[in-house]
């Protein structure tokens, strides 16, 4: 790819994301979803100590999926 058609590619993309949100379609609603579990539990029992995007999670075990860990 040559340095123009990058730079004809990136302004293309600029543009689509440059347009406003459309409206919801008919019907269409959001709906609640709990915290995304992505990753597995780690700590000794009590609150997770995982450490995600600056934060940590702190959310008891059973608030996890369970991954079966072989040795």
């Amino acid at each position: 790819m040559t340095s123009d058609e990058l730079h004809n590619r990136i302004t293309q993309l600029e543009a689509q994301f440059a347009r406003p949100t459309p409206p919801p379609i008919g019907g269409q609603v959001s709906i609640p979803l709990d915290p995304i579990r992505h990753h597995v539990y780690t700590g000794d029992g009590g609150p997770c100590t995982t450490s995600l995007f600056g934060e940590q999670c702190a959310e008891p075990a059973d608030h996890h999926e369970k991954h079966d860990v072989r040795p």
